[in-house]
């Protein structure tokens, strides 16, 4: 049950990543080629993207953003993933609106306002990572783990729209989404052209391999079972999953075991009290509401997330 409640909070946290006016709508892209493939959602429905084509002198530069909405970490909680917009495309609406550097307003975007805008929807529950071959069953409830098929589909149809000829790439998320963006930026940028200028940005997505105010390690328990659940080392960052024995190798899901690795220029933007992963770590109070021992573990998260951040150059 603590689980659930850290996944509403992470939710939440995920609502407030894009703030601002809205602006024009974006066109929903579902696809259903690529589902008969098998890149589908949790629930088998097809993956896709709601999209903005760039004007004038943002023709050719690009933003794709990737959505967030925490993780599920097991069968259980992907099978009640996989009845809502975080694991099936069934009830997402044809247009959507999006506001800050996704927004088309030039008053309140004047550096993105005419880019194409991608909004990659997420459905599989694993930060795009998993690749599963074979459904598996919960109860009567059948689930596909298939985030980096997804995500691949995602990109082939942009590549199809112009991305293939793009002067300007940001890759870019927030908080599940934030953490797909690290561990995806490499591999994106592997198939873009030399000549491209590529950037990604990340927003509240780097999570920190800590213990609960009461001593539990319900983050690293939940990456361990994330890992095995939807076999995700094939979508992590290689060169930190070549660095790890097996049982080691769910730390490639924690940006300060695998930053260094990355190689694309990456814009970190993060709390230093990220109250979603304080609620997440049992922390129920905020300053200065909180007694002596909540207040010792709240400052002493501000000091990990400092030193854990010190990977970060620049």
């Amino acid at each position: 049950c603590f689980v659930k409640l850290m996944m509403v909070q992470l939710l939440l946290l995920f609502v407030f990543c894009l703030v601002g006016s809205l602006a024009e709508d974006a066109d929903l892209v579902l696809l259903k080629d690529a589902a008969e493939q098998g890149s589908v959602c949790l629930d088998g429905s097809p993956p896709g993207y709601y999209m903005r084509p760039g004007q004038n002198a943002g023709a050719d530069k690009w933003i794709v953003f990737m959505e967030g909405g925490g993780w599920c970490q097991t069968a259980e909680l992907c099978a009640e993933r996989s009845k809502t917009r975080l694991g099936s495309s069934t009830s997402w609406p044809s247009t959507s609106s999006y506001a800050g550097f996704l927004s088309d307003d030039q008053d309140t975007n004047p550096d993105f306002y005419d880019w194409n805008m991608v909004f990659a929807k997420y459905c599989d529950g694993g930060s795009f990572a998993g690749n599963v071959e074979e459904p598996v069953f919960y109860n009567e409830t059948k689930l596909f783990f298939r985030g980096r098929m997804i995500l691949d589909s995602i990109l082939a149809s942009l590549m199809e729209k112009g991305l293939d000829k793009a002067s300007e790439v940001i890759l870019t998320g927030c908080s599940a989404g934030g953490l797909a963006t690290y561990l995806h930026a490499d591999y994106v940028g592997s198939l873009l052209g030399k000549e491209v200028k590529y950037r990604a940005f990340s927003d509240a997505g780097y999570f920190l391999d800590l213990p609960t105010i009461n001593g539990q390690r319900i983050f690293r328990e939940g990456d361990q079972e994330l890992l095995k659940l939807q076999n995700c080392t094939g979508g992590l960052n290689q060169k930190c999953v070549s660095s790890f024995e097996t049982d080691e190798q769910w730390k490639c899901l924690f940006p300060p075991y695998f930053f260094q690795y990355i190689q694309t220029p990456m814009f970190v933007f993060n709390s230093l009290y990220d109250t979603a992963q304080l609620s997440g770590l049992q922390l129920d109070c905020l300053p200065p509401h909180c007694n002596a021992e909540q207040m010792k573990f709240f400052n002493n998260f501000g000091k990990e997330m400092r030193e854990a951040l010190g990977v970060v150059n620049g």
